[in-house]
């Protein structure tokens, strides 16, 4: 056997064992990976993270207008039911922030704005955390402008300030598990005392 050979060989070997305890750490890593842990209390009805909601927009916004962090209000249009429980009604408010605007320019550069949905609430003031990034869940996007929409909520027009008007409609989803403090048994009586704010919703 030739000395380059040998070399060679011994090389071959040291790369191997050098090589096999990173791989060994990366398989580690994946197997080792902490569980994720639900925060629903055994026993305790939830609302599972994903649901879909219908909404309206009550506060109109404009790229023009409206600054980051700016709030607006919006109202769902349909009941949410958990086991045959009204949780939140047709008509409850919640909050969405203007998180990125671009004014319009000159040159036809046009203006855009981008709404995130933030939180509702439900009958016994447990908060739910919601997204318009309804397509990780298996929907559409959240809203839909008469313009061309761009991104989660947003659009940009040439020219022109963009502007999302009252009573657009969007749909948004609930971006945990959330925990609703009663069990099946004393779901309905837990939202009966109601201290959340709704709104009349026609039709």
């Amino acid at each position: 056997m030739s000395k380059k050979f040998q070399l060679t060989t011994v090389a071959v070997i040291i790369f191997s064992l050098l090589l096999t305890p990173i791989a060994l750490a990366a398989e580690s890593a994946k197997t080792d990976a902490a569980p994720v842990i639900s925060s629903v209390v055994p026993g305790n009805v939830y609302i599972p993270k994903g649901t879909i909601l219908h909404a309206e927009l009550m506060t109109g916004v404009n790229s023009g207008k409206n600054n980051l962090g700016d709030k607006a209000m919006f109202k769902v249009t349909e009941n949410l039911v958990v086991n045959s429980v009204v949780v939140i009604p047709k008509g409850t408010t919640g909050e969405a922030i203007v998180t990125k605007v671009k004014r319009a320019g000159s040159w036809g550069k046009g203006g855009g704005i981008e709404l995130e949905a933030n939180r509702i609430k439900t009958l016994n003031n447990i908060e739910v955390p919601l997204t318009l990034d309804t397509k990780k869940y298996g929907g559409g996007h959240g809203m839909v402008v008469p313009w061309l929409a761009i991104g989660i909520f947003s659009g940009f027009l040439r020219g022109k300030n963009q502007d999302i008007p009252v009573g657009t409609k969007f749909t948004v989803a609930v971006d945990a598990d959330v925990d609703l403090g009663a069990t099946s048994e004393t779901l309905a009586e837990s939202m009966k005392n109601t201290v959340v704010v709704t709104t009349t919703t026609e039709g």
